[in-house]
């Protein structure tokens, strides 16, 4: 673990979490963000996870910051919010936790994203939500 990896993007969240990658280790790639992709992890944290952490307890990033090599490597949308620093994949534990947390997020924070995942699932696996300082959030939901 580099230095860097240790960097905290807020109080409970680090830059080694949205970095993390088993593809990007598994194939030799680098996954670093620059200074802008880093300020939009540290917004997504402050705005999002950490709210969302103080009502739930600790949170599980699974996929969050993707460098191009990656993300085209996980089959990720050419436009995805990953790709700048906007989007996270927090694991969840069933529907009832998928819909308590679903449900914050939708009713108490300034969202762009929020994706029930897979689409469709009987049994869905992830929630990926995304911040963006671009513009105004839209608060776009899938189930």
């Amino acid at each position: 673990m580099k230095d860097t990896d240790r960097q905290h993007l807020s109080d409970h969240f680090t830059l080694f979490e949205f970095t993390r990658s088993g593809y990007a280790i598994e194939n030799e790639l680098d996954n670093i963000p620059n200074e802008s992709q880093i300020a939009s992890m540290k917004a997504l944290c402050r705005n999002i996870l950490e709210p969302l952490r103080q009502q739930f307890g600790p949170i599980i990033i699974s996929s969050g910051f993707r460098s191009l090599e990656v993300n085209r490597g996980v089959g990720g949308a050419q436009s995805s919010q990953h790709l700048r620093g906007e989007a996270a994949d927090i694991v969840i534990n069933g529907r009832d936790d998928a819909n308590a947390k679903f449900g914050f997020i939708m009713r108490n924070l300034d969202f762009d994203q929020l994706i029930l995942e897979p689409i469709g699932a009987v049994n869905p696996r992830w929630i990926h939500v995304s911040y963006t300082m671009r513009h105004k959030n839209r608060h776009n939901t899938i189930v």
